[in-house]
């Protein structure tokens, strides 16, 4: 218990994000038939589903639930909004403490490896593994590489939901207007930021701004880093490295351009499509997640929108987020086995297609990504076929225990040196220093 307690004390500091590593699928060449699960359901259940949705993304996840609900008698799912992410970890942690975490739950790796060291996580290899109600082998290969990242020491313990991936957006008008070309590269999107920032009506104020960032740039800034070369972190997750030669000059590159004028970070309204809704950014980094909220946020304003493939920086890197669906082993054989059927359900080719079309989010099989209904889809909203172009250098980031203390410390270093008050490098250096100690804390409360 009192390792429990230490452990939900370390998961409460932890607001959101992402995860990475272990690329592969499960090994599929154990016995298909596993005694330890249940296989069929013989009376009517009833599971939750904690969920971070909201809007125009809840609204689809509801109605997919809603079509489960129906074909499937005996089992009823019944969706919990929980708030948003930071909101659904804080009350997971207490229902973990309270002995009454849900069947199942949207959770992002790096939270969920507490939860798998606390023996609270369901293995769902067996499950995958079942001939009666698992996965084949072509399932498996279906899932794009990218997000079968749900593995640890060779076991699967959860499976993709809400995946989006960062673009660069911008208003097709403006660029037209300044004659500035869609940028492809970094020192293309300097020159592009410094056109389209303009003073429009001559009272020495920018009235445009090249380039909008969400508040949350610095938790966010790992696809920055890739693309200057670097990581956040070594392959095997042992050594922080995004205090390297590609760590400061992505932080130069983005820092310099706010620093400038040419760039600017949301500020109360943490996010970069509001202020690009109102026509007052010309460009927009944002996820794919935000488009509904886009839309929303656009409403009757003439906003000749698009979107683009995120500009080259010496290599070519994509940041893939959003969260994995994962399922508590609390709970009867039954409840899992029901919470089983709806994650497959939701996995399933034809609902991660409508998935990929009714909310901001992507499918998250090949065949649904090429399916003459998805490719439809996009020809008439190309933004998603954008997306498509960047699973082959997609990444996600890593799902090591109390992850987000790495993206919680650049943040706080870059601020820092938005403000003068610190170098990249010096900025950086110490980031490491507080990272390093916070996820050494982390392990030694498992005795690690």
């Amino acid at each position: 218990m009192k390792k429990i307690i230490t452990l939900m004390l370390i998961v409460i500091m932890v607001v959101s994000l992402v995860a990475c590593s272990n690329d592969g699928v499960a090994d599929t060449t154990e016995a298909k038939q596993d005694s330890s699960i249940a296989t069929e359901i013989t009376k009517p259940v009833e599971i939750e589903f904690w969920h971070a949705m909201s809007g125009g993304n809840e609204e689809a996840l509801r109605e997919i639930v809603d079509d489960f609900n129906k074909q499937n008698d005996k089992i009823n799912v019944k969706m919990i909004y929980q708030g948003h992410y930071k909101e659904l970890f804080q009350k997971l942690t207490g229902a973990a403490k309270a002995g009454q975490l849900p069947v199942l739950t949207q959770i992002f790796p790096n939270r969920m490896t507490a939860y798998i060291m606390n023996d609270l996580a369901e293995d769902l290899t067996p499950y995958i593994n079942n001939e009666k109600v698992g996965f084949t082998e072509e399932d498996l290969k279906d899932i794009p590489t990218v997000f079968k990242k749900g593995i640890w020491d060779g076991k699967f313990y959860t499976l993709p939901c809400n995946k989006s991936v960062y673009l660069l957006f911008y208003n097709k008008d403006i660029l037209d207007k300044y004659d500035v070309e869609v940028p492809t590269t970094w020192e293309e999107l300097r020159v592009a930021a410094e056109k389209l920032t303009q003073d429009t009506d001559g009272d020495g104020k920018n009235d445009i701004v090249g380039i909008g960032f969400n508040k949350s740039l610095g938790i966010d800034f790992s696809f920055w880093v890739e693309q200057a070369g670097g990581h956040l972190i070594s392959e095997d997750e042992k050594n922080i490295t995004f205090n390297s030669e590609a760590g400061i000059e992505a932080f130069d590159f983005v820092s310099e351009m706010i620093k400038d004028g040419v760039a600017k970070i949301a500020g109360e309204e943490k996010y970069a499509y509001i202020p690009f809704a109102r026509g007052e950014v010309a460009m927009m980094f944002s996820s794919t997640s935000k488009i509904p909220y886009l839309k929303e946020a656009i409403g009757e304003n003439k906003i000749n929108w698009r979107a683009a493939v995120l500009p080259k920086g010496k290599r070519q890197a994509a940041l893939f987020s959003g969260t994995d669906m994962a399922m508590f082993n609390t709970h009867s054989p039954e409840e899992k086995l029901a919470g089983w059927e709806f994650m497959k359900y939701f996995m399933s080719k034809d609902v991660t297609t409508k998935w990929g079309m009714i909310s901001g989010y992507l499918p998250v099989r090949y065949s649904a990504l090429e399916s003459e209904e998805f490719q439809k889809y996009i020809k008439e909203n190309p933004v998603k076929g954008e997306a498509l172009k960047q699973f082959d250098y997609g990444f996600r980031d890593p799902k090591i225990l109390n992850g987000y203390a790495i993206h919680k410390n650049m943040q706080k270093a870059l601020e820092a040196v938005i403000l003068g008050e610190k170098t990249s490098k010096e900025a950086l250096d110490e980031a490491k220093k507080k990272t390093r100690k916070e996820l050494d804390e982390a392990m030694k409360s498992f005795g690690k």
